[in-house]
């Protein structure tokens, strides 16, 4: 089990029972306490709970059958409000029909709702998924109670070969009795203000690869062309797997190397001794001789010619001060200081609950394990601990997810990125000799969430990077603060409750020292609980599209731990260990809680099409990528060549296979006749790394796009160095040019279209 599921079901342990206090309470107070709590400050959540049993229970029903609509006709109601399809409607790209419910209402009994429901399933309708949140309560002391519950529904008509996304709030009156099973039961339901999004013919993307993993998603999974054929290869290092990649044939998997490691808690790919070959970075533990124990470290995996890495990895010797890496581990390359060698930048994840402890302040904590920067001497198996001399001291103990060297201000320098979880986006500039100043508050717009990812492109095709950041919404968030249910003695934790749980955002570059949040981020916000993320234009039409991998924990059930993260954990707890509330987990709680609800659970991921007026729609089952099972890493590549970008994604099942997880790639089938171009950018023979370079193209009628070569993007993964770019009907390119952070720079004059180009500098 992994230390961040491990900090979920100890959280799940104290659904029913609270925590227990860091200041000599003993665990009766604490309960009792919880207890006033719920009968008072969260009295009314504690009734929305009640009432939400309904739609869990009915939402839980419809994942465990094939005969869903019959599960539908069984749900208890009086009356029912159905919108019809309206007149007017609106033809999005790639031929989807965006239609509102706003046309002539449908008034059904249960009876008449049994024969509407019998009559699309004649015309042959069947329910793949859902969702249901409950987003607003209203109880209503002196009338009937009422809620806003969230729906998403994907239908699939087999005879029509069409594809459907049903999306609104829908309008709840409950009755004041429990019925007999002990659950309150609508009244009324009004679900006529409904959006419906359709598409007839197959997807855009099929399955087309599925590699198990025996072990539950631990490690980075990376994506490298590591034979310089303009296939990137598909590294798993946790397991010692190089997928090789073949084309048409597919995938080989071979050992990556012959001493394998036996963990490793962050990865990254780059050429650390200048010899023009891609090395394996890592800090794990390397599998050891007989009767001798794993060493944990930094260990470096030379690369040499047609990618293939060295038998054994070498420590890595570190000048300075470096402690134990304890979490799980985000590693970012680049060279910062220009000297013409990879650098290290090694955060940490430290997962909640562990020893009793949470993070504090739940918006802004810097209680994690340390971070570290390394800079390389040069021979790739020598680093020098350079953390507080360069500057970097003052946050390294945040709960960091994923980070990046990049230029974000056009300096020609590398700067750094962190995305942390209980504290957002922090910035770090660069003065071009590897020295870092903390320029967070005046440089981000909005800079709180969750932070789990994040990833780059130009979104508004302006020749500047552009970054999306990954976080978490939250329905109970929401709901409790339309109730305006809060503890008045924590005012900060109060005050942040909203813009911890905003979601996503995008922010634009203007290279004015400033990431301000678009204008459009609310539209790619909200998309549960979201990991790992990737840019791609997916259909070949010029505008950047997103991927997003949602869901945290899916248990047996829905009902979601999310409440008492909102009205009982916040308030608790605090940096140090408690030692009662950890043996309190671990010997009572935790065995009976394991697997039994969720958090966040049975969250679809996301592929959101940008349209030609800017604006972003979700249309992830219509494309065939909405997947339902907890999602973590997310890569975008071509993986076969054909100028489609494809999608690799892994997940996990906590439910029926506690140590599964898979790697899966979607396959772009669209055969899309939009334009495009791709650089593939090599590891040179004089040493200097495509880490950190920037690429532009400007194409035949004066529009620029704009990329950056990465690592620490997305979560746990790494992209290639190769490039692609959609051009939609434009037909030429006027050129490409690549530029490294030293300075130089490689400009291709009126390169080929519909290929791929290769440079080096």
């Amino acid at each position: 089990m992994n230390r961040y599921l491990a900090g979920t079901l100890l959280a799940s342990a104290a659904f029913s029972f609270g925590s227990v206090a860091s200041n000599g309470q003993d665990l009766l107070s604490v309960i009792e306490n919880r207890n006033l709590l719920n009968q008072t400050v969260w009295k009314q959540e504690v009734a929305a709970q009640e009432h939400e049993e309904t739609f869990i229970a009915l939402w839980d029903a419809l994942r465990k059958t094939d005969a869903k609509l019959a599960v539908l006709k069984d749900f208890e109601f009086e009356t029912l409000t159905l919108g019809s399809l309206g007149e007017d409607g609106q033809t999005l790209d790639h031929a989807v029909d965006l239609r509102k419910t706003d046309g002539p209402k449908i008034e059904l009994d249960a009876a008449k709702w049994d024969q509407w429901v019998d009559a699309m399933e004649a015309k042959g309708y069947r329910l793949f998924q859902s969702e249901w949140h409950h987003t607003r309560f209203n109880a209503n002391p002196t009338g009937d109670a009422t809620s806003l519950v969230s729906i998403v529904l994907h239908v699939y008509n087999q005879k029509e070969k069409t594809r459907h996304m049903i999306e609104g709030k829908i309008d709840v009156v409950w009755k004041r009795e429990k019925n007999e099973d002990g659950r309150y039961t609508p009244s009324k339901i009004d679900a006529s203000k409904l959006e419906v999004l359709s598409r007839k013919g197959d997807p855009f993307f099929m399955e087309a690869f599925n590699f198990d993993i025996p072990q539950r998603g631990e490690g980075a999974i990376l994506s490298y062309d590591l034979n310089q054929d303009n296939l990137p290869e598909i590294i798993l290092p946790g397991i010692n797997v190089v997928l090789w990649n073949i084309g048409a044939k597919g995938y080989g998997g071979k050992p990556m190397s012959e001493t394998a490691f036996v963990s490793t808690k962050g990865s990254v790919l780059g050429d650390f001794n200048g010899d023009g070959f891609v090395d394996y970075l890592c800090y794990g533990e390397v599998e050891p001789a007989p009767g001798k124990s794993p060493v944990s470290g930094v260990y470096l995996l030379p690369g040499g010619p047609e990618g293939a890495f060295a038998s054994k990895p070498i420590r890595v010797a570190i000048e300075g001060e470096m402690g134990s890496v304890d979490g799980i581990a985000a590693l970012a390359a680049g060279d910062i200081d220009n000297d013409g060698d990879l650098d290290v930048w090694i955060s940490q994840y430290k997962a909640t609950y562990v020893n009793g402890s949470m993070p504090t302040p739940y918006f802004d904590a810097n209680d994690g394990y340390p971070s570290y920067l390394l800079k390389n001497d040069g021979s790739g198996t020598r680093f020098v601990e350079s953390t507080e001399a360069a500057g970097l001291a003052g946050k390294r103990y945040r709960r960091t997810y994923s980070n990046s060297f990049y230029d974000y201000d056009g300096d020609a320098d590398l700067d750094l990125i962190v995305v942390s979880d209980f504290s957002g986006v922090d910035l770090y500039r660069n003065d071009g000799k590897g020295n870092f100043e903390d320029v967070t508050d005046g440089s981000i717009e909005d800079r709180s969430l969750f932070g789990m990812a994040h990833t780059f492109g130009d979104f508004n095709r302006d020749g500047k990077v552009d970054i999306y950041v990954t976080g978490m919404s939250s329905t109970t968030a929401s709901r409790l603060d339309a109730m305006d249910a809060v503890r008045e003695e924590f005012p900060d934790r109060n005050r942040m409750r909203i813009p911890m749980t905003y979601g996503n955002r995008l922010y634009l570059n203007g290279y004015e020292g400033v990431l301000d949040q678009a204008a459009n981020s609310g539209q790619v916000a909200r998309t549960g609980w979201a990991w790992g993320t990737s840019t791609l234009d997916f259909d070949n039409d010029g505008d950047l599209d997103v991927y997003v991998a949602n869901g945290h924990f899916s248990g047996e059930s829905a009902k979601d731990y999310c409440s008492n993260f909102w009205t009982d954990d916040i308030y608790r707890g605090s940096s140090n260990d408690n030692p009662i509330l950890d043996e309190y987990f671990k010997k009572s709680v935790l065995p009976m809680m394991e697997g039994n609800v969720s958090w966040n659970g049975f969250e679809h991921n996301f592929l959101f099409c940008q349209l030609p007026d800017g604006s972003y729609r979700n249309i992830s089952f219509l494309m065939g990528v909405a997947d339902e099972l907890d999602s973590r890493r997310v890569i975008s590549e071509d993986f076969n060549g054909d100028g489609l970008m494809d999608i690799l994604v892994s997940q996990l099942n906590y439910r029926e296979d506690k140590d599964s997880s898979w790697v899966k790639i979607y396959r772009n089938v669209s055969g899309s006749s939009g334009n495009w171009i791709g650089v593939n950018l090599t590891d040179g023979a004089n040493g200097k790394s495509p880490l950190g370079a920037k690429i532009r193209v400007v194409d035949s009628a004066g529009r620029t796009r704009a990329d950056t070569v990465v690592s620490g993007d997305s979560f746990q993964a790494q992209h290639s160095a190769i490039k692609h770019f959609g051009l939609g009907t434009v037909d030429g390119v006027a050129y490409v040019e690549a530029a490294w952070p030293d300075g130089t720079s490689v400009r291709l004059e009126n390169p080929a279209i519909n290929r791929y180009h290769k440079i080096v500098d």
